[in-house]
């Protein structure tokens, strides 16, 4: 069979969808920088503050460790599924906010990026930290022995977590552009509080 019997495929191109985010390979780097930082910080700061806390706070630290977590990632996904063009005629209006929320959509990789996998996992490193002890604090304390207090407790952590993110997903993403807006509020009111 010859070649030129074959017929020839015509190539589609799938076109990419119209936006204004800004991308930057820097940023790449910042995150890396600053995740190693922040990681180190918080995970000394939880281990110290952990030796003087008794048990109870230690959970209650570890539970608003978890509901930062999912908030973040609730804020992240918003960014992703936000619409920019409502927020044009609130800016024209000059409703406060308005253009912080449209700065907000333009960088929503940056955005997403810091919220979902840098404070993400960093809380994850936290509260894993938290959790281990929280365990050896529990198993001093009562004399327990084997594994099953790590393990009913490190299975409640992450049952938490991702049940959590996975009903936070489904709510920031109906409710991106609302989100987005309570973002844009409490930037444009940071921004004129240090003005």
């Amino acid at each position: 069979m010859d070649k030129s019997d074959i017929p020839k495929r015509k190539k589609f191109k799938v076109p990419q969808p119209e936006s204004n985010v800004s991308t930057s390979h820097k940023w790449t780097i910042i995150v890396v920088v600053l995740s190693f930082i922040l990681s180190v910080t918080f995970s000394f700061i939880t281990s110290v503050a952990m030796q003087s806390l008794t048990i109870s706070f230690a959970f209650l630290l570890l539970f608003l460790i978890i509901a930062v977590n999912i908030l973040f990632d609730m804020v992240g996904t918003a960014v992703q599924s936000a619409e920019e063009k409502p927020f044009h005629s609130l800016a024209s209006r000059k409703v406060p906010g308005a253009r912080e929320s449209i700065s907000v959509i333009r960088h929503a990789p940056q955005l997403a990026n810091m919220c979902c996998d840098v404070i993400g996992d960093i809380a994850g490193i936290i509260s894993g930290a938290t959790t281990t002890l929280i365990v050896t604090e529990l198993v001093a304390k009562f004399q327990l022995t084997g594994m099953l207090p790590g393990l009913i407790l490190t299975g409640l952590v992450g049952a938490l977590t991702i049940g959590g993110k996975a009903m936070s997903k489904g709510i920031s993403m109906q409710n991106g552009n609302s989100i987005v807006f309570i973002v844009g509020k409490l930037m444009y009111f940071f921004k004129h509080l240090k003005g």
